[in-house]
């Protein structure tokens, strides 16, 4: 699942992986919440700025749910600040992108997280 309330990056996001992966592309935590009352992701990307309910407010949600709590997050923002970035790990993020992304890093980093993920179920 990738959440960003600009549309052009939802948008941008969504093509670029949608080569490789199912993506189910929401424009605010409101229709994240919706959303994970049918589908569990296997991962999510997640921006922070969002007008209703920023990342760090959505990531302490899923955290504090059993339901969602082992879903790997993975924030994708302009937020580039060494302060920033350590609040999104400290919350639980298993990775921080910081926009612009190089698209091929971006695509091994989820990647590399997936396969940490199935590797777990596996155990």
């Amino acid at each position: 699942m990738l959440v960003d309330s600009n549309m052009m990056s939802l948008t941008m996001i969504k093509c670029l992986l949608s080569e490789r992966y199912s993506v189910y592309a929401l424009p605010s935590a409101y229709k994240l919440f919706e959303f994970l009352k049918h589908v569990i992701p296997d991962i999510i990307l997640l921006d922070i700025d969002m007008p209703d309910m920023n990342g760090y407010e959505i990531i302490t949600i899923l955290k504090a749910d059993k339901q969602y709590a082992d879903i790997p997050v993975i924030f994708i923002t302009a937020k580039n600040s060494e302060s920033d970035e350590y609040e999104g790990l400290k919350l639980g993020a298993v990775d921080y992108i910081t926009k612009p992304f190089t698209p091929a890093l971006l695509q091994k980093r989820i990647e590399n997280h997936l396969f940490i993920r199935m590797e777990k179920k596996i155990e």
